[in-house]
């Protein structure tokens, strides 16, 4: 993988978390999410391509995905652009931090606390 592929997609993913941290933590946030994909995703720094459409993804993954997976996902198919934002994980989302919620969206263990339970990680 180049520089500039591994540069997309950790650009990607940090915007990616983002949008799913904000709409796990809003009902309204996700509302509007459905209600126009390709706008929400636009708005929230995602890279739509001219003329694609966002699909966005709401089942629960069998498997955990993985960074690469999320990104192929949405650059594999030309004019189509599938967004993963699957139920809210089995945690109380109000008891964690800003910093904690983007962890869990990312993949990533919390750093400074590990007395957070992590039942399901989005990203590896």
């Amino acid at each position: 993988m180049s520089n500039d592929e591994q540069e997309y997609g950790a650009r990607f993913v940090t915007k990616y978390s983002e949008l799913v941290t904000v709409v796990w933590r809003s009902d309204e946030e996700l509302q509007r999410l459905l209600a126009d994909p390709t706008g929400y995703a636009t708005a929230a720094g995602l890279p739509v391509a001219p003329g694609a459409v966002v699909e966005v993804d709401r089942a629960q993954p069998e498997t955990l995905y993985t960074k690469d997976q999320i990104v192929a996902d949405w650059s594999g198919t030309p004019g189509r652009h599938v967004l993963h934002v699957p139920e809210v994980p089995l945690v109380d989302l109000n008891e964690l931090s800003e910093a904690e919620l983007e962890s869990i969206a990312g993949g990533v263990a919390p750093a400074a606390d590990n007395n957070v339970n992590i039942v399901a990680v989005l990203i590896l």
